[in-house]
């Protein structure tokens, strides 16, 4: 079994999503697969200005940053080929959106908490989850979107969450086993838990990494991959130095010393979990996936 974690930059268009169905299809034909989801590309930075304008009592900015969310993913549903499992999805949608659409309305009535931060900026996730498993249908595989609220157990440190094994554990064995076996490809969000008294938490920024690197400890996965807009871990971001080199391989201690100094291809905490189980990460550009990318070994 096999953790495949996207990113926002590859979920932020239909062509994007279309090469990330491809991609699991290819694998799905050789090892089971479980996929953890980003938010797409900038939806959390706007669910975080959300957050901003309920503090500052600007309602109706909120919710038209909320209505400005909404029709960005209701316009992802083209990527869906099939027209009921379109409507399946968009149903779905209109769900997830209602609830953040009624917290707003009464936030008057409430303090933005921290906790209620990480309610707010947790739907990037849980919008772009179902969408990813609807396209992976229309691709014609099997595929179920799980919200990690219902998965992955963390403390109450909201913002910066830490999850903990042996609850998740539990879950994992409840939720996710049972779809494997089944032949169902388990698409779950990232980012996200849930603490004790079953409020949503995060991981903090780069917790999609985090979520998937934990996810591949409890599975006790063969390999988790990354995949990127770029090739792999270079010395500096590509997009930006012409000169930067990548590396084919590094050791955990050298990624996770890399990562704590700057580099953003990788959350620093999401090497540890994987090391103790020595699990390889690959690093892989969803754009060029033939390309060798990064191996972390």
């Amino acid at each position: 079994m096999i953790i495949m974690k996207f990113g926002g930059a590859s979920l932020s268009k239909s062509d994007g999503i279309n090469k990330v169905c491809q991609i699991i299809k290819e694998y799905a034909a050789k090892e089971k697969i479980v996929v953890v989801v980003s938010a797409m590309k900038g939806v959390t930075d706007d669910l975080y200005c959300v957050a901003d304008f309920l503090k500052q009592k600007k309602f109706r900015s909120a919710m038209e940053k909320v209505g400005d969310i909404k029709k960005e993913h209701f316009n992802s549903l083209s990527v869906i080929k099939s027209k009921s499992k379109a409507v399946k999805v968009e149903s779905e949608l209109i769900s997830i959106v209602s609830r953040l659409e009624n917290f707003v309305r009464n936030a008057a009535k409430k303090e933005i908490t921290p906790a209620r931060i990480d309610y707010i900026v947790s739907f990037g996730e849980r919008l772009s989850c179902p969408i990813v498993a609807g396209a992976l249908e229309s691709h014609g595989m099997m595929a179920h979107p799980i919200d990690a609220s219902f998965v992955l157990a963390t403390n109450h440190s909201f913002g910066n969450a830490i999850p903990l094994y042996k609850k998740s554990q539990d879950h994992i064995n409840q939720i996710l086993f049972p779809l494997v076996k089944n032949g169902i490809i388990p698409v779950i969000t990232g980012f996200i838990g849930f603490a004790a008294d079953g409020c949503t938490t995060t991981l903090g920024r780069g917790g999609s990494d985090l979520t998937a690197a934990y996810l591949a400890n409890l599975i006790k996965a063969k390999a988790l991959y990354l995949w990127k807009d770029v090739d792999g871990f270079y010395t500096d971001d590509p997009l930006k130095d012409r000169q930067a080199r990548l590396f084919t391989k590094l050791s955990y201690y050298q990624a996770e010393k890399m990562a704590k100094d700057g580099a953003k291809i990788i959350f620093y905490k999401a090497i540890r979990p994987v090391a103790r189980k020595k699990i390889p990460i690959y690093i892989k550009s969803f754009i060029n996936p033939k390309a060798a990318g990064t191996v972390i070994n």
